[in-house]
């Protein structure tokens, strides 16, 4: 090789580290397609109807469920997708997974 092409040809390192592989992508465009991370409790009530969601909640009053779980939903401002608290609610209200990405996505919809 010639002193001028042996000066032409650079190295390069990739930091692999920063590459997103497949199947990242698809979870991420996965996670999307199920809504948010989180909505507001006062968006997903909107959603929900005021109807079903006192049901909800007269049931998870009911003192044979666990104080915690009652406390969690009582002060609860926010709803995090696959948290106990939403997980919770969502049996309460008789939510399929289906259902509980659809609420997710309509209740980040409504504008407080």
């Amino acid at each position: 090789m010639t002193r001028k092409k042996a000066a032409m040809m650079t190295t390069a390192t990739i930091d692999y580290s920063r590459l997103v592989k497949a199947a990242d992508i698809r979870a991420q465009a996965e996670a999307r397609a199920r809504g948010p991370a989180q909505v507001s409790v006062l968006q997903a009530m909107i959603v929900i109807g005021e109807e079903k969601w006192a049901e909800a909640m007269a049931i998870a009053e009911d003192a044979s469920y666990p104080w915690a779980m009652r406390a969690a939903l009582r002060g609860a401002t926010v709803l995090v997708r696959d948290s106990e608290t939403t997980d919770t609610l969502a049996f309460l209200l008789g939510l399929s997974p289906e259902e509980t990405d659809r609420l997710f996505i309509e209740a980040a919809e409504v504008r407080l």
